[in-house]
């Protein structure tokens, strides 16, 4: 690209410096970069407009629908649906699909189509925000418009600096926040739907895959796990067992269910299912308001992102030692202390409640897969430290260690990174609840004792607001950047 640029000015037999040679070979990667930034926002403003016409097709079907007095029927909408995928080269229910996603997007969820249009989100993210936005119900009209609006300003703004699969857990847990459906109730109803089903596939081939509760399954993908990493650490120096770790966990599935133990290995000997979950302090301890209602309605979080029945996280949480229950504050949403029936060392599990997940930019393997990296190297004098440690997973420890990539750990656990190319991407570890701060003098917000306080910004430090309003008395101060001792080591 450059190169081929600048080979008509060079004159023959001349040989740059080898820092200038750096310096072009980094511009060429930083603009290559960038064209591939521009290419997906032109690909989002054309999906847009491939939404906006979609749903006008699908609007004057409707209209042609009611004109014939064919509503019930649909004659129209199922022509018009016919002659798109004859023209478009694709099936009636793909037309169907793109049709009824098209008509959410732009007409009850127009801010997040606007977004789409502007390039500030790919489709990806528009799809996540509406489905997640659909979660919020109520029975006033105008309530569950205000909700959804409030919902997606949110979600948009979280949107547009992260990746999908970091954007659904967290349009998730705000949407199941302002709806006023029960996730009790959504609960009870999906488990009716429970199943295991086996597909056929080539080559003498199948899958079996299982529905059932979220917690039970991921308790079961993590025994699997565990048994596959001992067995594979169990192996000797003259093992001949060429199997991955996949194909040991499919074995070790296949084995226990059809003989009920697993006699080929002694070392799994022991290993059980295990999982965390989120619960805000209040809600743990049952407390409640002055009108006797829960103090803390806040579902319960599956590995700290998945929204989970408040009722099934207690039943786990008294039932089951496997268990690991972590405990939210009631005002900041920032981790209080970590739990563990079976012990374990603590540290890690300090930091695996605050990172959830790997601290890259966009990554969102669970903390549990991850390696625990020192930010400066142990090498160059870093300190063991809550305040030095991160969870990355093996690929961007990787990465880290052996690119060009910069990162430092700011105040509350927040991750600096810095790519090759000198752009700066901020992780900022999100709190497992609503986050307030108190309120400026004069300015609305929820009374607790004696101090009002209003919903935090994303990203906004908790603490004293301007002109040095004290916070409440509600223990030690958070956070091992405020003075919090973590669990003992």
């Amino acid at each position: 690209m450059i190169d081929e640029a600048l080979a008509t000015r060079i004159p023959e037999g001349w040989k740059p410096p080898v820092r200038v040679v750096e310096c072009v070979r980094m511009l060429e990667r930083f603009l290559v970069v960038r064209l591939v930034a521009d290419a997906e926002a032109d690909l989002a403003r054309a999906q847009a407009e491939q939404a906006r016409a979609y749903a006008l097709a699908a609007r004057t079907a409707v209209a042609e629908d009611e004109r014939e007095g064919t509503l019930e029927q649909e004659w129209a909408l199922r022509s018009w649906k016919a002659e798109i995928a004859a023209v478009t080269n694709t099936s009636r229910q793909a037309v169907a699909g793109i049709m009824g996603r098209s008509a959410v997007l732009t007409e009850d969820f127009p801010l997040v189509h606007g977004a789409l249009a502007a390039g500030e989100v790919s489709m990806v993210h528009a799809r996540i925000v509406c489905e997640a936005g659909t979660i919020i119900v109520h029975d006033d009209p105008a309530e569950q418009a205000a909700r959804r609006q409030l919902f997606v300003q949110v979600v948009l703004e979280k949107a547009r600096s992260t990746s999908p699969g970091r954007l659904k857990d967290f349009a998730i847990k705000q949407a199941e926040r302002l709806t006023a459906s029960s996730l009790e109730e959504r609960y009870e109803h999906a488990m009716a739907s429970r199943a295991v089903l086996v597909t056929s596939e080539g080559d003498g081939m199948g899958s079996l895959g299982g529905r059932h509760s979220l917690p039970v399954l991921t308790a079961i993908d993590g025994r699997l796990s565990e048994m596959a990493k001992a067995i594979i650490a169990a192996r000797g120096a003259d093992s001949d067992d060429p199997r991955t770790f996949h194909q040991v966990r499919a074995d070790v599935f296949a084995e226990l269910l059809l003989t009920g133990e697993l006699t080929t290995c002694p070392e799994v000997a022991g290993i059980t299912a295990k999982a965390s979950f989120t619960m805000p302090v209040l809600t743990m301890l049952d407390a409640q308001n002055g009108d006797g209602g829960a103090f803390d309605t806040t579902p319960a979080l599956l590995d700290g992102v998945t929204p989970i029945p408040m009722s099934v996280a207690k039943a786990l949480a008294a039932n089951v030692p496997a268990f690991e229950r972590i405990l939210t504050h009631p005002i900041t949403g920032t981790v209080v202390e970590v739990d563990r029936y079976r012990p374990t060392e603590a540290m890690r599990a300090w930091l695996r409640a605050r990172d959830v997940h790997c601290r890259f930019p966009g990554c969102r393997l669970p903390a549990e897969n991850c390696d625990l990296d020192h930010t400066i190297p142990a090498s160059e004098g870093g300190p063991t430290s809550l305040v030095n440690l991160a969870d990355l997973c093996r690929w961007n420890h990787t990465v880290k260690g052996s690119t060009g990539w910069e990162v430092s750990q700011l105040p509350g656990g927040v991750m600096e990174w810095t790519s090759p190319t000198g752009i700066v991407l901020n992780d900022v570890p999100e709190p497992r609840g609503v986050t307030f701060g108190p309120s400026p003098p004069g300015e609305p917000g929820v009374e607790i004792g004696g101090v009002a306080y209003r919903v935090q910004p994303q990203g906004a430090e908790p603490g004293p607001a301007p002109g040095g309003v004290p916070g409440p008395a509600l223990g030690p101060a958070l956070g091992p950047e405020a003075g919090l001792d973590p669990p003992p080591f």
